[in-house]
């Protein structure tokens, strides 16, 4: 179980041998249990201490494989909703925010997952996956593209994909190489759960806070939306846990937007949120219409047939993936050699 101070920040897990913090490796970037707080500069797990970093991943093609095996082992794990007008205007949004976040990918897509719980998360492809949950929590269109810019950032920095990646290694390790996708659907769980450290975390809100002002909306709406989200933690409700847990605390994220929006020269002289129009096209009288059953998997992706069969794509992204994992063993050997 993952708890946050309010206060502070600080992440502490009931662990086998009593409480410990969690902590997220400045190298690696995975998350790791201490017995005491460290300082910033010490925040780095035992392997990376020791100089045993993760070599470089053929980024493109092991991202794709790792990505497919997120994206079969979900599909048997959530569902996934949609409607034409609701996917149309939610596609929209993020594509016009990805236009103004360096480095987001192209074809940007929204896919609903049909849970109470507040879920994000963006897949290296572009792909963001985004609760029934969280989408009801917001109140107009600016929040919407704090919300996606956030995660479209930290796809554009390449996050994404070598948290999933390594994620996924390391779960695959533990379960001595088991290939019935439950660690991958782990992987993808955990990193919504416990985010991409606190330095990642406010980077990717300072390039959403950017894509915002960018575009006209009112900066103001992302603070609303934090302190909501710091309100309901408050009161308890289960549904905003894991987001709270995965961020800084709402206090911290607010001041730093502030403080960010107090030193800025040209923000918008009439900022819009366009509440209404967010309201007809996803607010909570439209996610309670009936939905469509949705397919994770977009139309156009290459490694999936129609029917769902792993096609010849499908099987060298996994050789990919392998090979990489390979080359990893064979890495974490030799420096354990030369040492």
């Amino acid at each position: 179980m993952l708890y946050r101070c309010g206060r502070c920040g600080t992440r502490v897990a009931d662990a086998a041998g009593g409480a410990q913090i969690v902590f997220t490796c400045e190298g690696c970037g995975l998350p790791f249990l201490a017995g005491a707080l460290l300082a910033h500069g010490d925040q780095r797990c035992a392997d990376c201490t020791a100089g045993r970093m993760p070599p470089e991943l053929p980024d493109r093609e092991v991202s794709q494989a790792a990505e497919n095996e997120v994206r079969a082992a979900l599909s048997t794990r959530w569902r996934f909703v949609t409607g034409p007008a609701l996917q149309s205007y939610l596609d929209r949004i993020a594509r016009q925010v990805g236009a103004r976040v360096e480095g987001a990918p192209a074809g940007l897509r929204v896919v609903l997952v049909d849970a109470a719980e507040h879920k994000a998360l963006a897949l290296p492809s572009g792909t963001l996956l985004v609760s029934t949950g969280l989408l009801a929590f917001l109140e107009d269109e600016a929040e919407l593209a704090f919300v996606l810019g956030h995660e479209i950032a930290h796809a554009g920095c390449g996050e994404a994909a070598v948290r999933l990646v390594r994620l996924g290694f390391e779960a695959t390790a533990r379960e001595r190489g088991a290939s019935d996708g439950v660690s991958w659907s782990e992987a993808a769980v955990d990193l919504i759960r416990l985010g991409y450290g606190r330095k990642r975390e406010r980077d990717a809100d300072a390039r959403s806070l950017d894509a915002l002002l960018a575009l006209d909306y009112d900066a103001a709406s992302a603070i609303r939306y934090l302190r909501r989200l710091a309100e309901a933690g408050l009161r308890g409700e289960t549904a905003v846990v894991e987001s709270l847990i995965a961020h800084p605390t709402p206090a911290d994220r607010i001041r730093r937007i502030e403080r960010t929006l107090y030193t800025r020269v040209g923000v918008p002289a009439d900022p819009r949120v366009n509440r209404e129009v967010f309201r007809r096209a996803a607010g909570k009288a439209v996610l309670g219409s009936r939905l469509m059953r949705a397919d994770l998997y977009a139309p156009e992706a290459p490694s999936w047939s129609a029917g769902g069969s792993r096609t010849k794509s499908f099987l060298t992204h996994r050789k990919a993936l392998w090979a990489a994992a390979g080359l990893i063993a064979v890495g974490t050997v030799l420096l354990l050699l030369l040492r």
